[in-house]
């Protein structure tokens, strides 16, 4: 019964026959030394090519095989999904291993890869990786350094979709030691994708044994619907198992590399995951790179989100002041610093601003209820979904004449509008200072809640050259050039990013930030409008937009 699990109230129970017919006990197993780990790292990777394996259907879930793939069918509930036990002897609970699927969703869903576990009597289930699966896409579920909870006994492994009733598919099952990074594949175990023409050779999207520019045209009506016949594993250049416009910026530099001529289709020797940079002059468009983070966009943050979760580290919060000229006093901030921050190293920084009457404290340390800022930028980091940075929760707050706000009127009004200066003068050249950071528009974010998404708004709009990723929550009234037509960028001078969340439970601004969306599509400005219903003027609106937005900074 190795591998096999019971379903509903059914037992599965192993017997061994004596000649005689009646069951004989299994002998009590002898020590044995702790097993070592394997000459290649790798202690279980199955393709299905020879069947299910010891994978099994769970709850109702049946699982089959076909295409070279475990296809699971029938699922009822969203637990329902593909299962295998891990035995204790190998995966020894309190270490870490590297954990890979490959998983494709019939429709638009959230693949999860989950360890079920009993510890101390109560069953548990943690979260090894989470991935939004676009329809037909495969997708990559990984976890290079998931420890097992020590004490953990009858150990499952599945995988299960956010959905109900959802069919998926999965593939290329691989676990390994800590630190393994697993690579994707096109279409679970490497295998082309049989609903599209065969291949394999890095850029040939149109299988015609050469990389040129009719590769780009073929791959731009692919991502614009207007052509299928394209081939998916030569199509998918930085190997997430997704096809999108990071794949066409990387084409365009292939092709640009070479003058802009026709090359021989081959397949790279390691695969390629970097994006574009500034300095290879491969930027993706403003309209292009905000297609690919929509389509990546979640309504909300995932509940686990906001856990710090076993063999993770998360960042440090520490507290700074500067010396403002602008307000002339000191003034204070907190700043995250990324987990193993190292001065030897520079990180691109995020500036994330309060509201009306709040602080520094707000968007990292309390708001309505404690915030998980710290965690969920912590959890996308460690899940290879953001990048190392540093966050930087600055008081807005810019009076010459006094310390804190005194009230709602124009004069205050003006002191938040004047953190623009307060930014660039004072704060921004003491980051760059006292941190090790990157500067210039590539690495540089802003974003806010309430007033301070107002400022937001008005900052990286105002500085583009200087923000290329613009952020508002919930942002207040008040950013006159949205309500004037005024929001137009010259060519070359837009930032790559423009996210604008508002909630439909606001109660304080309402629909205020409807306009600056309004205005952004009347002139043509691409931009990501996350209207999330459930969202209030506060925590869950901040969480939410905060989720999508650190996995899209400094992605360009």
């Amino acid at each position: 019964a190795e591998g096999w699990e019971s379903s509903g109230s059914a037992n599965v129970t192993k017997l061994e026959m004596s000649v005689g017919g009646d069951p004989k006990p299994t002998e009590a197993p002898k020590p044995t030394e702790p097993p070592t780990e394997p000459k290649d790292g790798i202690y279980m990777k199955e393709d299905f090519s020879n069947g299910a394996g010891k994978w099994s259907g769970r709850g109702d879930a049946k699982v089959s095989v076909s295409n070279g793939a475990l296809d699971v069918t029938n699922r009822s509930n969203n637990w329902h999904g593909a299962a295998i036990a891990l035995d204790s002897s190998t995966y020894i609970p309190g270490n870490a291993y590297s954990f890979s699927v490959m998983g494709k969703a019939a429709s638009d869903d959230t693949l999860k890869l989950t360890l079920q576990y009993t510890s101390g009597g109560t069953e548990s289930y943690d979260s090894v990786a989470e991935i939004t699966a676009p329809a037909g896409q495969w997708v990559q579920l990984a976890n290079d350094s998931f420890t097992i909870p020590a004490g953990a006994t009858d150990m499952i492994l599945y995988v299960e979709a956010e959905s109900k009733t959802n069919d998926f598919s999965i593939d290329d099952a691989t676990i390994a030691s800590k630190g393994t990074k697993i690579a994707p594949s096109s279409s679970g175990s490497g295998k082309t994708d049989p609903t599209q023409p065969g291949g394999g050779e890095k850029g040939d999207v149109n299988n015609d044994k050469s990389v040129g520019v009719s590769d780009i045209v073929s791959l731009v009506k692919h991502l614009h619907g207007k052509q299928s016949n394209i081939t998916s594993a030569n199509a998918d250049l930085n190997g997430d198992g997704v096809i999108d416009v990071f794949d066409l910026g990387l084409l365009k530099r292939m092709i640009l590399k070479n003058g802009g001529k026709d090359v021989k289709a081959e397949t790279p020797t390691e695969p390629v995951t970097e994006k574009p940079t500034e300095a290879q002059g491969a930027h993706l468009s403003m309209k292009e790179f905000t297609a690919a983070c929509q389509a990546k966009m979640k309504d909300s943050e995932p509940n686990d989100s906001h856990s710090e979760k076993p063999g993770t580290q998360y960042g440090t919060i520490k507290q700074g002041s500067y010396f403002s000229s602008t307000c002339n006093r000191e003034k204070p901030y907190n700043i995250l610093l990324p987990a193993g921050y190292d001065e030897s190293k520079k990180y691109p920084v995020l500036y994330c601003m309060h509201g009306y009457y709040e602080n520094q404290d707000r968007m990292i340390i309390k708001g309505n209820n404690p915030m998980y800022t710290r965690q969920i930028i912590g959890n996308a980091i460690a899940s290879g979904e953001a990048k190392d940075m540093i966050v930087v929760f600055p008081y807005i707050y810019s009076s010459a004449t006094q310390k804190d706000c005194t009230g709602m009127d124009a004069a205050n009004n003006a002191a938040y509008d004047n953190f623009i200066n307060d930014l660039t003068k004072d704060l921004m050249p003491h980051i760059e200072k006292t941190y090790s950071v990157k500067t210039g528009k590539d690495n540089t974010a802003i974003t806010g809640f309430s007033m301070g998404g107002r400022e937001g708004l008005a900052i990286g709009m105002t500085l583009s050259d200087k923000f290329g990723y613009v952020g508002a929550i919930c942002p207040a009234p008040g950013v006159d050039d949205a309500y004037k037509g005024g929001w137009k960028f010259e060519s070359g001078k837009e930032p790559y990013l423009i996210m604008i969340t508002a909630g439909g439970n606001d109660t304080i601004v309402y629909d205020t930030p409807k306009p600056y969306h309004e205005n952004l599509e009347k002139n043509g400005v691409p931009h990501i409008w996350h209207y999330y219903q459930q969202g209030y003027h506060g925590d869950n609106s901040i969480h939410a937009h905060l989720y999508n937005f650190c996995r899209f900074v400094f992605q360009n």
